[in-house]
């Protein structure tokens, strides 16, 4: 469906404008329960942020407030969710991983040499490390799935020219999912650092009678443990996994954040949408 701004259109933004706004009608429609709406985003001259919104029918009607909140809710958590999925998913998915396909290579590859030499905790802790490699870097497989899937399905909703309940909820779940695994693959990070710290020093002060390929591959992967050790990476990755708990609670399922997040954009639709709505 096309959005026109028709004389009856215009008259209603215009009768709903305060002093020194910027209205804008969004290109799209919502369709809800078989009938159509327009949104209308009203903005403060030089501003960044939303002062009103104002739900329409297509001749122009302004909606009871009742019937406008699920829409302009649609309307927004779809705007929203669309943003982030080709901003920061689209970028997130891309995060470089070769640091963890070199760690995991040049350890599986050491192992058959080194394991004799290793007590019961450092071949766990190989072992262990290996996993997590191996989570990084099979997670941006999976990444980048769930993108190419909503993208799928968002040119599938420009094609039709307006959003349905479904493409909200197709493009959200899609970004829970991403969320997940991107917080799940900074956690288990964390949880490797002493398997890390222990595998560097045992690395560091133990003379193996390794061929001269093998010294290569244990330099490089002695390396590249140091590296991860460095306590500012170390903080960076603390401070990106705070940035995922909404409530200051690990998550250990998918369900969990989920959850969490949708109480929390429950809350900020209430505060920051609802509360300037227009529609009387």
């Amino acid at each position: 469906m096309r959005v026109t701004e028709t004389a009856q259109v215009r008259a209603q933004i215009k009768a709903f404008k305060h002093l020194l706004e910027k209205p804008e009608l969004f290109n799209h429609a919502v369709q809800m329960n078989e009938r159509f709406y327009y949104n209308v985003q009203y903005w403060k001259w030089g501003g960044k942020e939303a002062v009103g919104y104002l739900i329409l029918r297509p001749d122009g009607e302004v909606v009871p407030r009742r019937e406008a909140e699920p829409v302009v809710r649609l309307f927004m958590s779809h705007n929203n969710a669309v943003i982030n999925f080709i901003k920061d998913f689209a970028a997130d998915k891309e995060k470089p991983v070769w640091m963890y396909e070199q760690k995991r290579d040049f350890l599986q590859a050491l192992l058959p040499d080194c394991e004799a030499s290793m007590d019961v905790q450092t071949r766990k802790d190989a072992r262990q490390l290996i996993d997590v490699c191996e989570f990084v870097v099979d997670s941006r497989d999976r990444l980048r799935d769930i993108y190419e899937a909503g993208m799928r399905a968002h040119q599938q909703m420009l094609a039709r020219g307006y959003v349905i309940s479904e493409d909200e909820t197709s493009l959200r779940n899609a970004l829970y999912e991403s969320d997940y695994l991107l917080y799940e693959r900074l956690r288990r990070q964390v949880e490797v650092r002493e398997a890390v710290d222990r595998l560097s020093a045992f690395f560091a002060n133990n003379r193996l009678a390794l061929s001269r390929e093998q010294l290569k591959k244990e330099e490089k992967l002695s390396e590249l443990l140091r590296r991860y050790k460095d306590e500012g990476l170390r903080k960076t990755n603390d401070e990106s996994v705070r940035s995922f708990e909404t409530q200051s609670v690990s998550y250990r399922s998918a369900e969990q954040l989920t959850e969490s997040y949708r109480e929390q954009n429950d809350a900020l639709f209430q505060r920051l949408v609802v509360s300037i709505l227009r529609n009387p």
